[in-house]
């Protein structure tokens, strides 16, 4: 899987990428920046999370592809969350959140003061499906 980590505004994910609990050598980008200007960050089955994020960037359009194994975290520009996953969205207001594997370190760690970026380094201490080069992004305004 993967963690997904939010907080000051800022989106962090790890690279690592799995498949039946080993470790694939290469790598994964979990954020993406959508038109609007808006970041994405997806955790779960990667081929199902990235059919999803096409349809964000292709504007909605078409069939809402299925997630049932997947959730997807939008950060918007105004620093609203909406997470999308079993076919529904919600829209949440947090100072900080984590999602995927490694999300209960993760969210133990910004409990104790750390920021999005560290908080998905300590869950790769302790969540082997949390590993590899963390990646952070902030919405452009």
């Amino acid at each position: 899987m993967t963690t997904i980590a939010f907080r000051y505004g800022t989106l962090a994910a790890d690279s690592r990428m799995m498949n039946g609990g080993w470790i694939h050598r290469y790598t994964a980008d979990k954020l993406f920046r959508l038109p609007d200007g808006s970041i994405v960050g997806v955790t779960g089955t990667y081929a199902e999370a990235v059919a999803f994020v096409a349809w964000l960037q292709a504007g909605e359009n078409g069939d809402r592809p299925a997630l049932t194994e997947s959730t997807i975290i939008r950060l918007r520009k105004d620093g609203s969350l909406t997470i999308y996953e079993a076919g529904a969205s919600f829209d949440v207001t947090t100072e900080f959140g984590a999602w995927g594997s490694g999300s209960p370190a993760a969210n133990a760690a910004m409990y104790m003061g750390a920021d999005a970026a560290k908080a998905v380094e300590i869950a790769g201490l302790l969540d082997d499906c949390t590993g590899g080069k963390i990646v952070t992004m902030k919405c452009e305004v």
